[in-house]
């Protein structure tokens, strides 16, 4: 298994996010005239919900879409699933925490 930094995972997919949406926004500026459409097609697309509200029309446009789909897809899906780890890990060591701390007060 791979193992990845939590804050290079964080910092890596929030500056993909970031240069996506400014990139998307300079190259389509006609589809995309304003930076928060930028940032809603890129959250759409690498969270794969995809509402088709807005999508790219010129090839290079469709180039960035389809760099979102191989490694924004997969990027957000390693730290999501990273985060519901970290909530597992927490889970389980915070029971165990709690019924010590009630057993040894009782």
């Amino acid at each position: 298994m791979v193992k990845i930094n939590n804050y290079v995972l964080f910092i890596s997919s929030a500056l993909l996010v970031l240069f996506s949406s400014i990139l998307i926004v300079i190259v389509e500026n006609d589809t995309f005239p304003t930076l928060f459409d930028g940032f809603w097609w890129v959250m759409t697309t690498v969270t794969t919900v995809g509402y088709g509200d807005y999508f790219p029309v010129s090839p290079a446009g469709r180039i960035i879409g389809i760099f979102l789909y191989i490694f924004g897809i997969g990027l957000i899906g390693i730290a999501i699933g990273k985060i519901v780890d970290g909530l597992t890990v927490f889970r389980k060591k915070g029971w165990k925490v709690i019924l010590c701390t009630k057993t040894n007060s009782i």
